[in-house]
């Protein structure tokens, strides 16, 4: 069996705990996605079902493992504060020329 070298991503994630999307994983009968979400190219998404926990696009030099490690730490503060945390539909809003509805 070959080794992965040294540096390889294999290798460097291998320290990597993401323990609260396992936490997540865990306690919900949710599911992460990690791809395209039009017309976002690459993103993740935490859902509980049809419930967003978190949506996060993923920066232009971001490696996979970075956005994991983001949706991890969101994940955290999800669960922790009971809140959604959305960075995708504002994104979709402002490529489309459009802004969210103002509360009142």
């Amino acid at each position: 069996m070959n080794k992965p070298p040294p540096h390889s991503p294999s290798s460097a994630a291998a320290g990597i705990r993401l323990d609260h999307i396992q936490a997540f994983l865990e306690k919900t009968r949710g599911q992460l996605t990690i791809g395209e979400i039009p017309p976002i190219r690459r993103a993740a998404l935490a859902a509980v079902g049809k419930k967003v926990h978190v949506a996060l696009v993923c920066g232009d030099k971001e490696t996979a493992l970075q956005l994991l490690q983001r949706l991890d730490a969101a994940l955290g503060t999800s669960m922790a504060k009971n809140t959604v945390i959305d960075d995708v539909l504002p994104e979709i809003q402002r490529r489309r020329g459009s802004t969210p509805p103002r509360s009142m």
